[in-house]
């Protein structure tokens, strides 16, 4: 967003919708993450926070990214056929556990 000719009042209020709208849409599959893993789980936030810092300062950030994707997706398969390999993403149904 160009800010000349943005004059007015509401000035601020426009360019900071703007930052937060392009934020939003750039980062709401981290937000995601962060939500599925716990927001108190201080090593799940960590890690995060050294992916994106290795994707955005280092040279071979966008292969370092892609690779990490194509992490995710065998993962991913992988979790459909053997749930057991993420035990926090389904619910138990051992009894004793407290869980339904």
């Amino acid at each position: 967003m160009r800010l000349d000719g943005k004059r007015g009042r509401a000035r601020d209020l426009r360019v900071g919708l703007y930052h937060g709208a392009l934020c939003l849409a750039c980062c709401w599959g981290l937000i995601v993450l962060l939500v599925a893993f716990g927001l108190m789980n201080l090593a799940a936030m960590t890690a995060l926070a050294t992916i994106v810092l290795v994707e955005k300062t280092s040279p071979w950030g966008s292969r370092f990214s892609r690779a990490l994707d194509v992490a995710a997706l065998v993962l991913a398969v992988i979790v459909i056929f053997q749930p057991n390999v993420a035990p926090g993403l389904h619910v138990s149904t051992t009894p004793g556990t407290g869980r339904l």
